[in-house]
C-alpha cells in the first residue's frame, strides 16, 4: 500500500473511532468525559493499529513511546501555564509553558530514542 493509501486508512479509522467515542461519550456521565473519549485517545489508537499491521509491533511501541513523552511533555506544559500565566500574562505565560513543554518533550525523546544507544 503507498504512503497517501496509509494516510486515507489512518484518517478513515480515526475519523470513525472518533465519532464511536463520541457516541459513547453522550451516554457517560458527567458530560466533561466527552473530551477525554472522543479526540486524540481515539486517533492514537487507530494510527497504533494501523502501524502494528502495516509497519509491525516495533514501529508501534515506538510511536507509542513518543506518545507518552508528548502527553508528560504536555503535563509538564499545563503545570508551567498555571503558574507562569498569572504572573506573566497569557502571551509570555504561554510562551514559557510551550518552552517547558519542549524542554521536557525533548528531553525525554533523548534520553529514550538517542542517549539510551
Amino acid at each position: 500500500m503507498t504512503d497517501v493509501g496509509i494516510l486515507a486508512l489512518r484518517a478513515l479509522a480515526g475519523g470513525s473511532l472518533v465519532a464511536l467515542f463520541a457516541l459513547v461519550s453522550e451516554v457517560v456521565k458527567p458530560k466533561a468525559f466527552s473530551g477525554l473519549f472522543s479526540a486524540a485517545p481515539s486517533v492514537a489508537i487507530a494510527g497504533l493499529a494501523i502501524t502494528v499491521v502495516h509497519e509491525g509491533a516495533a514501529e508501534a511501541r515506538q510511536g507509542s513511546v513518543g506518545m507518552v513523552v508528548g502527553a508528560i511533555g504536555l503535563a509538564g506544559c499545563c503545570v508551567i501555564a498555571v503558574g507562569a500565566i498569572p504572573r506573566l500574562k497569557a502571551f509570555w505565560g504561554s510562551l514559557a509553558a510551550m518552552a517547558g513543554w519542549s524542554a521536557i518533550a525533548l528531553g525525554l525523546y533523548w534520553s529514550e530514542f538517542i542517549g539510551g544507544r
